[in-house]
């Protein structure tokens, strides 16, 4: 009997509807079943098939080999999905109740009473936060620090030396605070603008670094907005905090080492120095920033606030 394959389909009527259920050749090298009325879509090799009574011992002994060589790597595999799993499950007897959890960033970390965390680290390119399912690893937590944004250090600073270090952000702030017509004296074809949301945007990214057994996850409080642009929430900020203090109570650091452990005598202004530019002065040149389209309105509005607060 012989079985032809017509253009890649099967032409029921090339095989007889009498003839038996079976394997047979498919023209192809390999074989086909046929259930008696219709080809199915089980396809075999025959080189993958025990050796015919009577064949050379070479043969047998070639596909015992196979046969053996297929086995064990089924029962590798098998074995190592075991030791895995029974692995996941210790830890997570010895990781205990669960303590915190929160989002930083594209990443979601949870914290347990046995001093383990689990962390679905996330890119700042996603859409939506990582999250944890049943097969993120438990890790035995070693350390945690929270390491906020310029923006954030310089708000929290004894004096801010201008508006502009929390409106547009530190890292251009000495270039803003000296005026417009410094900034058009930058270098040509940079926008003013351009540089501003930069800044603004470095400014505003902390650090979540949490070092375990297995790794060390450096995580950031930054994502993509819906115009593919890198920004950042504030409240995130607050979540890394909580997850710190949280860390370190179950580690015992009950007294986190501060980030720099030299102390810094303040600067002794001189009086011109102290009295520096009046509200109305700042408000001027915010306004003239603004018009210039260094500052967006969100920026120009969260600056003007801050100066009529401090009325």
């Amino acid at each position: 009997m012989r079985c032809i394959g017509v253009g890649g389909e099967w032409d029921d009527t090339s095989m007889s509807e009498q003839a038996r259920a079976g394997w047979y050749p498919d023209g192809a090298g390999n074989e086909r079943y046929w259930d008696g009325a219709a080809w199915t879509d089980q396809v075999r090799s025959p080189e993958l098939l025990p050796p015919a009574p009577g064949a050379s011992a070479e043969k047998q002994g070639a596909f015992s080999k196979l046969g053996s060589a297929v086995k064990k790597a089924a029962a590798d595999r098998q074995a190592a999905k075991e030791e895995l799993a029974q692995k996941h499950a210790d830890d997570e007897a010895a990781a205990g109740r669960l303590v915190t959890s929160g989002v930083f960033g594209m990443s979601t970390i949870e914290i347990y009473e046995g001093g383990y965390v689990r962390v679905a680290e996330g890119s700042d390119r996603s859409v939506q936060p990582a999250t944890i399912n049943r097969k993120t690893p438990y890790e035995k937590l070693r350390s945690i620090k929270f390491t906020p944004s310029d923006e954030e250090r310089a708000a929290s600073a004894p004096s801010a030396p201008s508006v502009f270090a929390g409106t547009v952000g530190t890292a251009v702030s000495g270039i803003l605070s000296g005026g417009k017509n410094i900034m058009k004296g930058s270098v040509p074809g940079l926008a003013a603008a351009g540089i501003a949301h930069i800044a603004s945007t470095g400014s505003r990214r902390s650090c979540l670094t949490i070092g375990t057994d297995r790794a060390i996850h450096t995580l950031s409080n930054q994502f993509s907005n819906s115009l593919g642009l890198k920004t950042s929430d504030k409240g995130h900020s607050d979540v890394a905090r909580e997850l710190e203090a949280a860390g370190n109570v179950l580690l015992g650091v009950t007294d986190p080492e501060p980030e720099s452990s030299v102390a810094v005598a303040p600067p002794i202004a001189s009086p011109a120095a102290a009295a520096g530019p009046t509200t109305a002065e700042r408000l001027r040149e915010l306004a003239a920033l603004h018009k210039d389209g260094i500052l967006s309105d969100e920026e120009f509005a969260a600056g003007k606030a801050k100066l009529l607060a401090g009325l």
